[in-house]
């Protein structure tokens, strides 16, 4: 039987055919189809830039946007049941007690005196407030921005704002504000910065002092047991002073000195037996002693507080309750800073000692400093808001 021509077999041609007749469907479908495909991504792509611009025009609107009302029960007065006279030395309780000012002029300072006020301390799993209005001041201010944001966005998107606060990197010590639900991963997020309202700061160039170019050059060509001796001991002496800084700045948040120094130059106060209670079964009449006596227990029994024992409140018992607290609190935060940052200061001082260039030494130095400085430098609190 003869093998069939090349020429007369047909069948390869009309396979080809049917592919690019398909190829061809396909190309003028995608001609069709791709202006959709391209519109709903640039829809989306619109979509999610508006929704970034409005995010970060939300933000900076609550922070600058005025607080209409903003009240809260100071803790004492609802534990005690006192009710104020008017005309009283508490009639501002917080601006008496604390040294705060209480009109808040936009949400942004209100947040920020927030983070100051509603400090909690982690012991063993359990957390507490280290001031004894915190709690009534973060309810209400979550309530005050759970509102703002709530008006504002009118139910077009879910939120989530938040705001932390640690005075002392990584330390069981920190205040934050949560208002809203969790957000997914794809949320957009703004963030912004705002100033605490701290009466004090840890100075950088105090910490500089500990360790200062005259005590580099003056053991710069001595041996390396001196070396090692002095570096070692100048930045032990640098984490004391940063831990006694914050822990003064902490102290001042725990416990109002000033105002109980206040209340012992009161004319009001003056004609009392002693200028505190000389018992606890003692019957009290003035509102300001049962504050100062709840407050004194209160901030004395906390973690970072003290268990002082004393029959009469004055000047000299008052700044020695004071030192109490400061020094727990420094030994507390020293030993913090020390677990964290020995192993890093036995590597530099290594590297100093071994060092044979005298800027080197101090470049290691400033690197160090900087390090401990930026444990203890926290006096921001960066605020996200996430939008969904």
């Amino acid at each position: 039987m003869p093998k069939p021509k090349l020429i007369e077999d047909q069948h390869a041609f009309s396979s080809t055919a049917d592919a690019l007749f398909f190829l061809t469907l396909i190309s003028i479908a995608t001609v069709i189809i791709m202006p959709s495909i391209m519109a709903e991504r640039q829809y989306d792509a619109a979509a999610y830039t508006a929704t970034q611009d409005f995010d970060t025009h939300l933000l900076s609107s609550l922070l600058n946007s005025n607080v209409d009302e903003f009240e809260y029960e100071i803790t004492p007065l609802a534990i005690t049941g006192i009710t104020i006279p008017e005309n009283t030395l508490i009639s501002d309780p917080i601006n008496s007690m604390f040294g705060k000012q209480h009109h808040h002029r936009t949400f942004a300072d209100m947040i920020a005196e927030d983070m100051v006020l509603t400090l909690v301390v982690d012991n063993n799993g359990t957390s507490h407030y280290i001031n004894p209005i915190a709690q009534q001041h973060k309810e209400q201010t979550s309530a005050a921005i759970a509102s703002y944001l709530d008006t504002r966005i009118g139910g077009r998107y879910d939120h989530h704002l938040e705001a932390n606060w640690e005075p002392v990197k990584d330390y069981p010590l920190k205040s934050s504000i949560s208002v809203g639900m969790t957000p997914p991963h794809d949320a957009v997020r703004q963030s912004s910065r705002i100033t605490l309202p701290l009466n004090t700061r840890t100075s950088r160039e105090e910490l500089f002092a500990t360790i200062n170019d005259s005590l580099l050059e003056g053991v710069h060509n001595s041996s390396n047991t001196t070396k090692f001796i002095a570096y070692h001991e100048a930045f032990n002496n640098t984490i004391e002073e940063a831990s006694r800084s914050t822990a003064e700045l902490i102290t001042n948040i725990v416990f109002p000195s000033d105002y109980l120094r206040s209340l012992i130059t009161q004319d009001q106060l003056q004609s009392s037996k002693s200028g505190f209670i000389s018992t606890p079964q003692e019957e009290i009449h003035e509102p300001e002693m049962l504050i100062v006596e709840y407050v004194l227990n209160y901030s004395t029994n906390t973690p970072y507080g003290s268990s002082p024992i004393f029959t009469e409140l004055n000047t000299i018992i008052i700044s020695d309750i004071e030192e109490e607290i400061i020094d727990r609190n420094q030994q507390n935060i020293a030993t913090h800073l020390h677990n964290e940052l020995d192993p890093k200061i036995n590597e530099t001082v290594s590297q100093m000692m071994n060092s044979t260039n005298i800027n080197t030494s101090k470049e290691l130095r400033n690197a160090q400093v900087d390090e401990i400085y930026g444990k203890v430098n926290n006096g921001y609190v960066d605020i996200t808001l996430s939008i969904w």
